[in-house]
């Protein structure tokens, strides 16, 4: 079977401290994998030795990949929401078909169409001449999302998409992250909230002190017996 992420003995070390064990996982294509875990545990930096973005020992099915295939693989949506530029959301999306997919600005009328397909994925189309300052944090997240789908990659990886989210708001990118893992995305995002996520991912990776202590579905994931495996002290 042909996996769409693998890591193998992937790990990662702060000077003499091991902040990631070496992990070997496999995700299918369309599985919608959530990795939880209490502060500390390594989420974030698994997601980011997957995608090379630190140093790491052992390999991903990334790490070894120059910075234009990896951009055509894999779309990466992190937890810092902070911008750099106040500019419009459409302004945005363009600067990434342009920079990002190297989209020429002549081309850029016909993939308009990609911008606007990401926009009404995410049902963000009515913000496309809003700044981003402008937006609240589940508009936010579903911007960054709709900036991850005009890559057009096969895979997305999250990094807290929920943070900072109302209960509503996290439904809304719930549904839409199940919805694009419906539609053939492989998504793997790294969550705090796994009650709320348990009807919407397929699968939990439970990773504590650097090491996976569950691999399972959400509903025997948050089970007593499994729960203590990965959030007891």
């Amino acid at each position: 079977m042909t996996y769409v992420i693998e890591t193998s003995d992937l790990g990662v070390q702060l000077a003499q401290s091991t902040i990631l064990h070496p992990i070997s996982i496999a995700v299918k294509k369309g599985e919608n994998v959530g990795i939880i875990g209490s502060n500390g545990a390594g989420k974030s930096t698994l997601l980011r030795a997957i995608l090379g973005l630190i140093p790491h020992n052992g390999t991903s099915n990334f790490t070894s990949k120059s910075a234009n295939e990896k951009m055509s693989l894999v779309a990466w949506v992190p937890q810092d929401r902070d911008l750099v530029w106040d500019v419009k959301v459409e302004s945005m999306l363009g600067f990434t078909l342009e920079k990002i997919c190297e989209v020429s600005k002549p081309e850029m009328n016909i993939k308009r169409t990609a911008i606007k397909e990401a926009l009404e994925i995410t049902n963000t189309l009515k913000l496309a001449n809003h700044n981003l300052k402008s937006l609240s944090g589940g508009e936010l997240t579903a911007v960054l999302i709709a900036r991850a789908l005009v890559q057009q990659t096969p895979t997305i990886l999250l990094d807290e998409p929920l943070a900072s989210l109302d209960p509503m708001q996290k439904v809304t990118i719930l549904s839409l992250l199940r919805d694009l893992s419906a539609s053939g995305k492989t998504i793997l995002a790294s969550l705090h909230d796994i009650d709320i996520g348990k009807k919407y991912f397929s699968r939990y990776l439970g990773l504590k002190s650097g090491k996976i202590a569950a691999d399972l579905p959400p509903k025997e994931a948050i089970q007593k017996r499994n729960f203590d495996r990965v959030y007891s002290k």
